[in-house]
């Protein structure tokens, strides 16, 4: 069995795994509206319905209002403020849930722009709140309002349609997301690009070079303003980008470890093994055995 790049894994879980909510709050006065706060185990996508206010994390503070869609890490405090009829759609789902139900959402730009954190962050100081587009806002916030009417007493094949829609939000994000404009929108656009584009194509070979052309800019240009939305540099991130592909396929699939290295992008199979050490603290198939010992576990007890 080989490992073609591109190729999605075929994973299973139970519905425990997903932790799927969608909760719509109104934020009108103290009573409604939780201090500083952070969730240690789930992410939290922010859809505005309507309203205004301020949102505060990571020690910056931006202005919010009907539209605006942003996304809150685990472990990342947060509140809001000045809130003026501030009404707000919650989705809260695991660490998992993206990786077992939409994988190949990873290979837009605009899912690069959301949820990838060090962009989605950039994005917030240096272009201002993303915002989704006025055609497609409705139908977003009428599957979000389905979601949340489901919630509160969850009956046979619910769990099914909150699932098919939840898919049909992100779709509709990553489709209708922009994020302000001038020279930093279009630098951060350019490199979302390449992140989706890199995500493709990790067994092609790809140098300095060939990203900055791809971004249309020097090579200079192109190094600060990656290594300023990534806080990363570019061959330092296409390298932790592989070694993550690579131990997601040794999780969810029986591929040979050297047919996944090469496919990752890795044409030296020792260069591979040494650098999948240094990162994970590991061997490639130790990391394989202890990962898949532990998928068996967490589906059993579930």
């Amino acid at each position: 069995m080989s490992f073609r790049p591109g190729s999605t894994f075929r994973n299973y879980a139970a519905w425990n795994d997903f932790k799927l909510v969608c909760r719509k709050t109104l934020h009108s006065n103290n009573s409604n509206t939780p201090g500083e706060h952070y969730h240690s185990d789930f992410y939290e996508l922010v859809v505005v319905a309507d309203g205004s206010g301020k949102h505060s994390c990571g020690g910056q503070e931006w202005s919010i209002q009907r539209g605006n869609v942003f996304l809150i890490q685990p472990n990342q405090s947060h509140c809001y403020m000045e809130y003026d009829n501030l009404v707000i759609y919650n989705l809260l789902f695991s660490k998992y849930f993206l990786e077992y139900t939409l994988p190949d959402l990873n290979l837009l730009p605009n899912f690069q722009l959301l949820f990838n954190s060090t962009v989605n962050t950039h994005c917030n100081i240096l272009c201002g709140s993303m915002y989704i587009s006025p055609a497609a806002l409705p139908e977003i916030l009428n599957l979000l309002e389905e979601m949340h009417q489901r919630n509160s007493d969850l009956q046979p094949g619910d769990k099914t349609l909150l699932l098919s829609n939840f898919a049909r939000v992100m779709y509709l994000l990553t489709h209708n997301i922009s994020h302000g404009s001038g020279k930093s929108s279009e630098n951060t656009t350019k490199i979302s690009r390449l992140l989706a584009e890199l995500q493709q194509t990790l067994n092609e070979q790809w140098n300095m070079e060939k990203m900055a052309q791809l971004c249309n800019m020097s090579i200079s240009c192109f190094r600060q303003h990656f290594f300023k939305i990534t806080g990363t540099p570019p061959i330092d991130y296409l390298l932790k980008l592989r070694l993550n592909q690579a131990a997601a396929a040794l999780e969810n699939t029986a591929a040979p470890v050297s047919d996944i290295a090469f496919a990752c992008g890795f044409k030296d199979f020792n260069y591979f093994s040494r650098q999948f050490k240094k990162y994970f603290g590991i061997q490639p198939s130790r990391y394989r055995k202890q990962a898949q010992a532990s998928k068996v576990i967490r589906i059993t007890k579930a």
